[in-house]
């Protein structure tokens, strides 16, 4: 299984795009926001892969903590680098959304906006605090922290002007579905830069190495 993602990871990631870009050019517009109902749909998707991945990370992070393995050592370094880049492309996504439909390209006074700014701050701070330490142990407690305040913000972030689950609350079971659909290539393909990132880190990652050499 490995050698076959290794063969085919950038066919498999471009199959994982054209599939998301075919539901949102096949989606049909919305009453309200008419075809910019894409960008929220797509905006959506890639928070909740995001989130997906630095949850993860943290969940994988605990598992290295109670069991050091090499693999969850990987794993959780990979998760935590492929979430935080999905998040910040979920925000990125988001500011043209939020330009046609509010007006400013991004909505300073949200508490939404105000969450996902802090988890991209901190996040690249973990990240690049972890990589300088280049210790898993360190790598995983600071990946259980990190995911653990995702999860904490996710759930306590209040709202103004943004709806706090509008998919979830839309009347259209169809638009829920397509939304359901997307979630599936986006969240794949968050897993599958995971885990080639896994891999990078065992093939050239120095701790890795020494923490082979010390069993």
């Amino acid at each position: 299984m490995a050698g076959f993602l290794r063969r085919h990871f950038w066919p498999l990631l471009a199959l994982c795009a054209a599939l998301a870009g075919l539901i949102l050019a096949l989606m049909p517009a919305e009453k309200t926001l008419g075809p910019v109902i894409k960008l929220v749909y797509l905006h959506g998707a890639l928070s909740r892969g995001g989130m997906l991945g630095l949850i993860a990370a943290g969940g994988v992070g605990l598992a290295y903590l109670v069991r050091p393995r090499p693999a969850l050592a990987r794993w959780t370094a990979g998760l935590a680098l492929s979430g935080w880049g999905f998040w910040v492309l979920h925000f990125i996504v988001s500011m043209p959304a939020t330009r046609l439909t509010w007006g400013p390209w991004i909505a300073w006074g949200e508490p939404r906006v105000t969450m996902t700014l802090q988890v991209i701050g901190v996040g690249l701070a973990v990240l690049i605090v972890s990589r300088l330490v280049d210790s898993t142990a360190f790598t995983a407690a600071a990946n259980l922290l990190l995911g653990a305040t995702v999860a904490l913000l996710v759930g306590r972030t209040g709202v103004f002007r943004h709806p706090l689950d509008p998919i979830g609350e839309s009347p259209s079971a169809t638009l829920r579905l397509i939304y359901l659909a997307l979630l599936i290539p986006i969240i794949a393909a968050m897993l599958l830069v995971a885990w080639r990132l896994a891999q990078a880190r065992s093939e050239t990652g120095p701790s890795v190495i020494k923490e082979r050499v010390s069993r």
